[in-house]
């Protein structure tokens, strides 16, 4: 198998995310590091089916998934395209690929497979992680491209099951299969009270203090939820979103884009991650983070605030 280091958005020295010499991989060790540490709050939940993961389920599902693609073929320098149905599958699936060594390509959920094919081509993706209900685009553009393996979180013909990869690690199921929370799906209504269980540690949902305003500072915080839509816009902004949220411990939550303001008013969220243009009634400018594709003058930046950078920066 041809290995190269990826090019384009997918390039390890890419100067967006943290700092410019801090590598993908060494990034992920960094939310391994904070999610082993953080007790039994919530990672991530899925608001379509109120699944819930842990912040130590995330991390022995990310370190599993790791060991699983290497013992595939993944190496390091390789660089493997994610085109998944939603931002917890999304989550998962760079930070494993990056636990990896290799650098992780995000495609738009809106993309058409000759997009697919030309960003696979454009990272040299030679593996690409998809969700079972996009399988059929997913192979269409893997076809056109070099990649040689597709995952799929589920089950879908032709792919290989993304919990093949979790085998001989810890878990027994995969990321998204720790349970409905006790509130269901978003069809329940407003919570009352976080949803979830407590645990060791404490609860799975990050309750903030009533005199500790929702959104209030422009920094994240671990009392934070971030309500974010499926990837979109430059993959390479979306992912360093949800690099911000997952390394400031905050909890995300991912939401089809229809029903994000539902997931806000539901979950409590204080900031959302929206395709640019989006307008989400309830979330401080501030604390709403638009992703856009690069443009033509200058491909790869990403129109967005960076609340974590320093003034200096």
């Amino acid at each position: 198998m041809e290995r190269g280091v990826s090019t384009g958005e997918c390039n390890e020295t890419e100067p967006l995310i943290m700092s410019a010499d801090m590598s993908h991989r060494a990034l992920t060790g960094h939310i391994l590091t904070l999610a082993d540490g953080a007790g039994y709050r919530a990672a991530l939940i899925d608001a379509a089916s109120g699944a819930v993961t842990a912040w130590p389920r995330f991390a022995r599902t990310v370190r599993a998934a790791a060991h699983g693609l290497a013992r595939r073929g993944l190496a390091e320098c390789d660089t493997a395209g994610v085109f998944v149905q939603d931002a917890a599958s999304a989550a998962v699936a760079v930070n494993a690929i990056r636990a990896a060594g290799a650098a992780a390509c995000v495609i738009r959920l809106d993309a058409d497979p000759a997009e697919i094919a030309d960003r696979l081509n454009a990272c040299g993706a030679r593996v690409l992680i998809t969700s079972a209900p996009l399988a059929e685009l997913a192979a269409e553009g893997a076809d056109r491209s070099r990649v040689r393996q597709v995952i799929a979180f589920g089950e879908a013909a032709g792919t290989t099951p993304f919990s093949a990869l979790l085998e001989s690690g810890p878990l027994e199921s995969g990321p998204l299969e720790s349970g409905p929370l006790e509130s269901g799906p978003l069809e329940s209504g407003p919570l009352d009270s976080g949803p979830g269980e407590s645990g060791p540690g404490g609860s799975l949902w990050p309750g903030r203090a009533a005199a500790d305003p929702p959104g209030s500072g422009r920094e994240l915080t671990h009392w934070d939820v971030v309500i974010a839509a499926p990837p979109c816009g430059d993959g390479q902004a979306y992912t360093a979103l949800l690099d911000m949220t997952l390394l400031t411990g905050a909890t995300l939550v991912a939401a089809p884009l229809p029903l994000v303001t539902a997931a806000l008013r539901v979950y409590k969220g204080t900031a959302a991650i929206v395709p640019h243009g989006t307008g989400v009634p309830g979330v401080a400018p501030d604390r709403l983070f638009s992703v856009a594709l690069p443009s033509a003058a200058s491909p790869g930046v990403p129109r967005m605030r960076w609340p974590w950078r320093r003034a200096a920066d």
